[in-house]
């Protein structure tokens, strides 16, 4: 059988994965929310999902389709299942779906936020992990570029913002221990391109 050919370039092709990852991830935590105020269940098309998956990746035409296209295919995944009552069809997660959703769910609770005012402290990850758990090391570096963070050298990650809840996740949640290291620096040297990468005032 002949692969098929990619079409588009590289960053279109790692935008439109990412895309597709960001409605997964609001599809699953909005099913998670609505069954920790009680609703055991709910339809791909509520009224209150949709607005949801909209607030999370952005407005679009079709919105209703896309997110009834990814309830499929977590269905396929075993992430959902569908069940029928007397009112029609309804999905709900499963335990698999359930144990990704509290995981996604803790990724927010520890997304590191933007301050009003920049406290001129530079917060910097460093982590050593060994080579036999290449894909733990991969992972927690997949997690700092998500949150925002910037190499600034092999091992060594910086953001200008409090962040230890997500120390603490990493810690438990990829069981580094003292692998990862958190340190608060004054002063990094020759940091103008990250002051201007986080948009911050110059050194004074």
């Amino acid at each position: 059988m002949k692969k098929k050919a990619q079409t588009g370039s590289i960053e279109e092709r790692v935008r439109h994965r990412a895309k597709r990852n960001q409605i997964r991830d609001a599809v699953l935590l909005s099913t998670y929310l609505a069954v920790g105020v009680g609703m055991i269940v709910m339809a791909p098309n509520a009224v209150r999902l949709l607005k949801y998956v909209e607030k999370a990746i952005g407005p679009s035409p079709r919105l209703k389709r896309r997110v009834s296209q990814k309830y499929s295919e977590l269905i396929a995944q075993g992430i959902f299942r569908r069940t029928n009552t007397q009112h029609g069809s309804r999905i709900e997660l499963t335990e698999k779906g359930m144990k990704i959703a509290e995981e996604l769910s803790q990724r927010e609770e520890v997304r590191p936020t933007k301050q009003r005012k920049w406290d001129q402290k530079w917060r910097i990850i460093m982590f050593d992990v060994w080579e036999r758990r290449r894909k733990v090391r991969d992972e927690l570096r997949e997690t700092l570029k998500e949150f925002g963070f910037v190499k600034v050298q092999d091992s060594a990650w910086a953001y200008p913002y409090p962040c230890e809840k997500l120390l603490v996740f990493l810690r438990t949640h990829l069981k580094l221990g003292y692998g990862v290291l958190y340190i608060v620096a004054d002063e990094i040297e020759h940091d103008e391109k990250l002051r201007q990468h986080f948009n911050l005032p110059p050194p004074q």
